[in-house]
């Protein structure tokens, strides 16, 4: 995992090389993640060929604090999420100043995706490059940052989802019933999970905050690098994943590093019947 922070970015970067059309799966959308080095606008374009929407990273070239950006956003006609920046650990940091920074910074690129009209906005918890035992202090911090993030939640009107971390002990949410949400829905990011060893027990008894999925692959327990690989490549029951997903409602975005992946991934439900 690497520390991202808002800003517009370089814009003369060469394009990617354009994959053709892929037949738009039913109900899976596609991060920006995948197109990080184009511009916004043509990130979008490039997702609306191959999904039905489209999960915009807030931060680097596609960071929604840009005016430019978010008219993209909108002229798009997507319907879309939104990925709040992260560091490490951020709403949960032991210093009430750094904690409130990372709440004020969500508070403005919440404010945007509310402009844009996003149906969530998803944020991480704590995460830390080296495991340790689990840490009341931090666990309050996160409680009062969720509790903050509930009231910008209602002014705002975007639900608010938390994301599992990847590596048992290098954050405070990565297996079921690790931290009261206060309010706020989940994300199961079914990547992280497996790399916790904790994906089963997700799946087999979901929360009920269930409301979002990030969809990819690696190794298994231990896989720290977090490569987020295409579905079909490591480990990930993507069968399993997507029945109790669809089960519980919960919207499904796949998050990966580059366009070859989305199409490979794609390509990879598509044979096996779990999308049109």
């Amino acid at each position: 995992m690497r520390s991202s922070r808002a800003g517009d970015g370089g814009a003369g970067r060469a394009p990617l090389p354009y994959l053709g059309p892929v037949h738009p799966p039913h109900d899976i959308g596609v991060s920006s993640s995948a197109y990080s080095e184009l511009l916004l606008p043509a990130a979008l374009e490039r997702i609306a060929a191959v999904a039905p929407f489209v999960e915009i990273r807030s931060f680097g070239l596609h960071t929604l604090l840009s005016r430019r950006n978010r008219r993209a956003a909108l002229e798009s006609g997507l319907p879309c999420s939104v990925h709040g920046p992260f560091g490490y650990t951020g709403l949960g940091d032991a210093s009430e100043a750094a904690r409130l920074e990372a709440l004020e910074e969500h508070r403005l690129h919440l404010e945007a995706a509310a402009e844009i009209g996003a149906t969530l906005y998803l944020v991480h918890p704590d995460w830390r490059p080296d495991p340790a035992p689990r840490n009341a202090a931090v666990i309050a911090a996160l409680e009062r940052s969720f509790d903050a993030l509930r009231e910008l939640q209602s002014e705002t009107g975007v639900p608010i989802v938390v994301e599992n971390m990847p590596g048992a002990g290098h954050s405070h949410l990565t297996a079921p019933g690790d931290l009261d949400l206060r309010g706020l829905g989940f994300a199961l990011d079914v990547g992280h999970a497996s790399i916790s060893g904790t994906l089963d027990a997700f799946l087999a008894a979901p929360p009920p905050e269930w409301r979002h999925v990030h969809l990819h692959s690696n190794a298994g327990a231990g896989d720290l690098d977090d490569p987020h690989l295409p579905v079909g490549a490591g480990v990930v029951d993507a069968a399993a994943v997507l029945a109790a997903a669809r089960a519980a409602g919960a919207s499904i975005v796949l998050e990966l590093n580059d366009a070859d992946d989305v199409a490979a991934s794609l390509a990879y439900l598509r044979g096996r019947g779990l999308i049109a």
